[in-house]
C-alpha cells in the first residue's frame, strides 16, 4: 500500500520523526549484528567448537596443498567429535607454545595439536580421553653415525621441537639440543643439512622417512621412551566440555568410526587406549 502526503510543516515533522525511528531501528540492528558475529552459530543453533591448533605436524595436522584448509589424522578426529557434539568447527592455527595460553585466556575452547598428556600439563589444564598412543624415535641420514640414542650424546646439537616431550627427554638425557618452534621445522632443518639428528613422535618420523624423506633418511629407535597418549585439551573451569567430549570419542571408538581414521592414516587398527586421562597419566608415570 502506498501512501501519499502533502507537502506541509506538519508532513515534514512526521517525514522527520519517521526517519529518525528508522535510524534508531537500523542502530539496533547493526548493534545486535555485532554482537552476533562474535558467537556465530552453527546449523544445529550451537556455538561453533574453537579449536587451537599448530598445523605443521604431519600426519597429525597440517594444511592442505592449497593452503586452503586444514587435515590430517587428529584434525579428522576434532571434526568427527564435533559431530558427535553437532557443533561446527573453527581452528586457530598458532604456535605449539601458545596453546595452553590460549584455554587459559579462554581465547579457544579446546587445543588439538598433538599434544602429549603429562602429569605437568594436567597441572594446568584438562584432558580429554586419549585418541593415539605413540612413543619417541630419532630420524637421521641414512650414512649418518648414529644407531642408538647413546650415539647422539657426544655433543653435537639434537633438533627437537620446543615444549614437547621430545625437548624434555633431549634434556634429561643431557644432549645439546636445537629447538624449533614447529616440527616442520626440523624436518628441513634435516633435509637442508642443518641438523644431523631430530627426535620426534614416531608416527612422524616414520610418515616422513615413508614420504619426503625417503631414500635419505631413516629411523631409530628410542628404547626407553615411554607409550605417550595424545589427548584434547580443555580450560581448568570447562570440566562440561571435557565430559562431553570423553562420550564423544567413546561412542567414536563404540562405532568403529576411530578405528576407520587410524586405518585412514597409519595402515593400522587403533590399539587399545585408557578411556580417561586420570588412568593414561597413571601409565606414563
Amino acid at each position: 500500500m502506498i501512501m501519499h502526503f502533502r507537502r506541509g510543516e506538519k508532513n515534514e515533522n512526521l517525514e522527520k520523526g519517521l526517519a529518525l525511528a528508522a535510524a534508531a531501528v537500523l542502530a539496533l540492528g547493526l548493534a545486535s549484528g555485532c554482537g552476533s558475529e562474535k558467537k556465530a552459530d552453527s546449523a544445529s543453533g550451537k556455538a561453533p567448537l574453537k579449536v587451537a591448533t599448530n598445523a605443521t605436524y604431519v600426519p597429525f595436522e597440517f594444511k592442505s596443498k592449497d593452503g586452503k584448509d586444514y587435515t590430517g589424522y587428529e584434525i579428522d578426529v576434532v571434526r568427527a567429535v564435533a559431530k558427535e557434539l553437532g557443533r561446527d568447527v573453527e581452528f586457530k592455527n598458532i604456535a605449539f607454545d601458545g596453546l595452553i595460553p590460549s584455554l587459559q585466556s579462554h581465547e579457544v575452547d579446546m587445543t588439538a595439536s598433538g599434544m602429549t598428556a603429562t602429569k605437568e600439563r594436567a597441572g594446568k589444564i584438562l584432558f580429554a580421553a586419549p585418541f593415539y598412543a605413540t612413543k619417541l624415535a630419532v630420524v637421521t641420514p641414512k650414512d649418518s653415525p648414529i644407531h642408538s640414542v647413546e650415539d647422539m650424546q657426544d655433543g653435537k646439537e639434537v633438533a627437537v621441537q620446543m615444549g614437547t616431550t621430545a625437548a624434555y627427554y633431549a634434556q634429561d638425557k643431557g644432549m645439546k639440543i636445537r629447538g624449533f618452534d614447529h616440527a616442520s621445522d626440523i624436518v628441513m632443518e634435516l633435509k637442508a643439512g642443518g641438523a644431523k639428528s631430530g627426535i620426534l613422535d614416531k608416527p612422524a618420523a616414520d610418515y616422513f622417512v615413508a614420504t619426503d624423506g625417503k631414500d635419505n633418511f631413516r629411523v631409530v629407535d628410542v628404547p626407553d621412551s615411554k607409550v605417550q597418549y595424545f589427548a584434547f585439551g580443555f580450560n581448568k573451569d570447562n570440566k562440561e566440555l571435557q565430559q562431553q567430549v570423553n562420550k564423544a570419542i567413546a561412542d567414536l571408538k563404540q562405532k568403529g568410526t576411530l578405528n576407520e581414521l587410524h586405518e585412514k592414516w597409519f595402515k593400522t587398527p587403533v590399539p587399545e587406549m585408557p578411556a580417561t586421562c586420570e588412568e593414561a597419566l597413571g601409565n606414563t608415570d
